[in-house]
């Protein structure tokens, strides 16, 4: 079970379980129907942003401020080309979902499932070694004014979609993830942005879970 320590594994644990629900859900995805081929790609497309953002965040701001702190992040390069491999699959998968948006078949769909477990090998395996040998460090950083800066960068990004961000990281989360959440945005900020703010997110993604 994983130690959520920083804001990181949070959203971790978001990006397990979607791909796990991406995996049922398709496996039994009912063939010819295009309103269920619609509702999959506009979680995919929710899913694909949060995953593209995540790396960008950690590419151009997290970890250039942690390694403005001077610790030693040789493995950045190793996490790095993880990324190349994953962008590479992530594509993979979102035209796969192209297709069965185009042609709603248990063929389209089976496809569509294997390409998305693919991804989920792929990324699971980085999203371990991340935690495994990244994670500690961020942690042990995290009250540094340059880590502090790096934070409040990516909120200010945010603005708008923080609502957003918030109800999906508690949807199906368990309460580990979810103690790490209020540990990292304080419970009443959490309740504000989830209500109303994350009202579009509950209509629009979760509600296809549901």
């Amino acid at each position: 079970m994983t130690e959520h320590k920083t804001m990181n594994t949070v959203v971790h644990a978001a990006f397990r379980r979607d791909l796990n629900r991406f995996d049922r859900s398709l496996a039994s995805f009912p063939a010819g129907s295009r309103h269920r081929a619609d509702q999959l790609n506009r979680v995919w497309a929710f899913f694909e942003n949060e995953l593209h953002q995540h790396h960008h965040y950690e590419e151009d701001v997290f970890w250039p401020a942690l390694q403005s702190t001077g610790v030693d992040l040789s493995l950045v390069e190793d996490l790095g080309a993880e990324h190349e491999v994953l962008r590479e699959a992530l594509v993979d998968a979102t035209t796969a979902m192209t297709r069965l948006g185009l042609d709603p078949s248990g063929g389209a769909a089976s496809s569509a499932r294997s390409s998305i477990g693919r991804l989920t090998d792929v990324l699971f395996k980085h999203l371990d070694h991340e935690e495994r040998d990244m994670e500690p460090i961020s942690a042990a950083h995290a009250n540094r004014p340059e880590m502090k800066a790096a934070v409040k960068r990516v909120i200010k990004s945010h603005r708008g979609q923080l609502g957003s961000l918030v109800a999906w990281l508690q949807d199906g989360a368990d309460a580990d993830a979810r103690r790490g959440l209020r540990r990292e945005i304080p419970p009443p900020v959490v309740f504000l942005l989830a209500t109303l703010p994350g009202r579009k997110y509950r209509r629009d993604i979760g509600s296809v879970w549901t």
